[in-house]
C-alpha cells in the first residue's frame, strides 16, 4: 500500500488538475510532495524502532498512514491534497524500511536474497501496478477512490499485524537520544532542495527563489554532514559509506528510482495528453510490464547467486535505459504494441535491479548496522523518485516552450507551410457551410493546435532521452559491485568496521 501509492495518483493526475484547475507545476506536488513526506521520515525508522519496537512501529504507521488516505478521498483543494498526502507519507515512509529491517534481521546472509526478493513485490510491483489500478478506480469511481481504497485494506492490516507480529521490546541500552539537529538539517535540504529544482523553470533559474531554496539547501546539506560527524549517535550513520559496495549500491538505487517513478511519472501524461486515452485504458497498457516485473523479482534472487550482482546490475541499468530511449521517437500515432514493448523491457530491466543491489548492500555491512542500511536505502530510493519526477517534470516544460517557440516562428502568416495548411483547412471548413471569417478562424485554431500537438510531442521524445541518459550514469556505480554472487558477512564487516572506526 505504502509503495502503491507514490505512483497510483499518475493516470488521475489529469481529472485531479481538471477539479482544482491546477497547472502541471502544481500538480506534480501530489507526488513529489508524498514522496519527500516519505523520505524524510526515513531516516527516523531506525530511533523510533530502539524506542518502541517493530511492532508498535509498523501499526501506529500504517494507522497514520490510513487516516491520511482519507484524508487525501475528502481534500477540496490542491493545497490540502498535498497536506493530506503528507500525513498519508509520514505512516507510509516508516513501512517499507521496517519491513525491510525485519527481514534482514530474521534471515542470515545467504537467504536474504531469497527473501527480499519475495518481499520487494510490494515495494517495486506497488508502484509499478499504481497506474493500472489508478486508472480503473478513477475511471469507475472518480480520483478519490484511489485513496478511500485503502481504508478497508488498512483496518485489516493493523488487525492482522496486531494478532501476528510478534512482541519486540528494545534493550534499554538501544534508547539513543534523538538527533534533532541532524533530522531538522537533512529535512531542510530535502525541501529546499526539491522545491528549487522543481520550481526552477517555472520562477527562473536565477531567481531570488530558486536561489534561496539552493542556499538553504547548502546550508542544510553542509549542516548536516557536520552534525552527524560530531555526534556519536546520529540520525544517519555515515561510517557505512565506509564500505565501498554499500556506497556503490546506493547510488544505483537512487539511479533506479529515477527510472521507476519518473517512468511512470511520464507515460501516463503522455498516453493521455498526446494519444487521447482514458485513465483505465492507459492503466491496461502499462499493466504487462508491471507483470513483467513480478515474475522477475523472485527470479533475480536465484540469478544473484549464479551470476554475482555486478553483471545482473549492468543489464538492468542497460534494459531500462533501452525502455526510456525507445520512446524518443513516439507520437500520437505509436501503436499499442509500441507502447506496451518498451515497459516490458523495463520490467526485466527493474527486476534485475531491486533484489541483487538490496541483498549485495545488506551483505556487505555489519550485521548490527542492517536497520540502519535499510533506512538509508530506502531514504536515496525515495529522494532519488523525487528527483527524478522533478527532473523530468522541468525537462517537459521547459522542452514544451522551448519547441513552441521555435515552431511558432517558423510557421508565421508569411511562410509557405502556414499558407498551405491554411487555404487547406480553410476551404474545407468553408465546403462544409462555414462563412469565411468562421473558416478562418478554425484554420487558424487547427494550425495553433497542430503547432502545440508537435511541440509537445518533441518535448516527450526529449524527455525520454534525458531520462535514459541519467539512468546510464549509473553504470560507473555498477562496475564497483562484486563479480561473484557470494558476499561477505557478519563478523567479516564487523572487524572491517572496527578497523575503519
Amino acid at each position: 500500500m505504502a509503495a502503491l501509492d507514490t505512483s497510483i495518483v499518475n493516470v488521475s493526475l489529469p481529472a485531479i488538475m481538471a477539479d482544482f484547475g491546477a497547472s502541471l507545476d502544481d500538480i506534480e506536488w501530489v507526488v513529489t510532495g508524498y514522496m519527500l513526506a516519505f523520505a524524510t521520515l526515513m531516516p527516523l525508522t531506525t530511533w523510533f524502532r530502539n524506542r518502541i519496537g517493530h511492532k508498535s512501529l509498523y501499526i501506529w504507521s500504517l494507522v497514520i498512514f490510513t487516516l491520511g488516505s482519507v484524508l487525501c478521498g475528502l481534500a477540496w483543494s490542491l493545497p490540502s491534497l498535498v497536506f493530506a498526502r503528507i500525513i498519508q507519507a509520514l505512516g507510509g515512509g516508516a513501512i517499507t524500511p521496517t519491513g525491510m529491517a525485519m527481514i534482514s534481521e530474521e534471515f542470515p546472509p545467504h537467504e536474504r536474497a531469497k527473501a527480499l526478493g519475495y518481499w520487494g513485490l510490494g515495494v517495486i510491483v506497488g508502484p509499478a501496478f499504481g497506474p493500472t489500478l489508478g486508472g480503473w478506480l478513477t475511471h469507475v469511481f472518480g480520483w478519490r477512490s484511489i485513496f478511500m481504497v485503502n481504508l478497508p485494506i488498512g483496518i485489516v492490516g493493523v488487525l492482522l499485524g496486531v494478532a501476528i507480529l510478534k512482541p519486540d521490546k528494545p534493550h534499554a541500552s538501544l534508547r539513543k537520544p534523538f538527533d534533532f539537529w541532524g533530522f531538522a538539517f537533512l529535512s531542510l535540504f530535502l525541501t529546499a532542495f526539491l522545491l528549487g529544482i522543481s520550481k526552477g523553470e517555472h520562477e527562473g533559474w536565477t531567481s531570488t527563489y530558486v536561489l534561496t531554496c539552493f542556499a538553504l539547501a547548502t546550508l542544510g546539506f553542509v549542516g548536516f554532514l557536520l552534525v552527524e560527524s560530531l555526534i556519536p549517535d546520529g540520525i544517519m550513520d555515515l561510517t557505512l559509506f565506509k564500505f565501498p559496495i554499500f556506497s556503490a549500491c546506493m547510488t544505483v538505487t537512487a539511479v533506479r528510482s529515477v527510472a521507476l517513478f519518473g517512468g511512470v511519472f511520464l507515460l501516463p501524461l503522455f498516453l493521455q495528453q498526446l494519444q487521447g486515452l482514458d485513465e483505465i485504458e492507459s492503466g491496461l497498457i502499462l499493466l504487462p510490464g508491471s507483470l513483467v516485473i513480478g515474475v522477475m523479482m523472485p527470479l533475480s534472487g536465484k540469478l544473484l547467486n549464479k551470476f554475482g550482482p555486478r553483471l545482473l546490475t549492468i543489464v538492468g541499468l542497460l534494459g531500462v535505459a533501452e525502455f526510456m530511449f525507445m520512446y524518443h521517437t513516439a507520437d500520437v500515432n505509436t501503436s499499442t504494441w509500441g507502447v506496451i514493448l518498451p515497459t516490458l523491457v523495463r520490467g526485466v530491466g527493474i527486476g534485475l535491479l531491486f533484489t541483487p543491489v538490496m541483498a549485495t548492500a545488506l551483505n556487505n555491512v555489519p550485521n548490527a548496522k542492517a536497520a540502519m542500511a535499510s533506512s538509508m536505502l530506502n531514504l536515496i530510493q525515495q529522494v532519488g523518485g523525487s528527483i527524478g519526477i522533478a527532473a523530468l517534470a522541468t525537462m517537459l516544460s521547459h522542452r514544451i516552450r522551448f519547441h513552441l517557440s521555435t515552431l511558432g516562428a517558423n510557421v508565421t502568416t508569411q511562410s509557405p507551410a502556414f499558407g498551405i495548411a491554411f487555404h487547406r483547412v480553410f476551404y474545407h471548413a468553408h465546403e462544409l457551410g462555414y462563412t469565411h471569417a468562421e473558416s478562418a478562424q478554425i484554420a487558424q485554431q487547427a494550425i495553433g493546435h497542430s503547432v502545440g500537438l508537435s511541440a509537445t510531442t518533441a518535448a516527450f521524445q526529449d524527455s525520454f532521452i534525458f531520462g535514459a541518459l541519467m539512468v546510464l550514469t549509473g553504470l560507473i556505480a555498477a562496475l564497483f559491485l562484486p563479480k561473484s554472487g557470494q558476499q561477505p558477512v557478519g563478523k567479516s564487516n564487523e572487524a572491517a568496521l572496527s578497523a575503519m572506526e
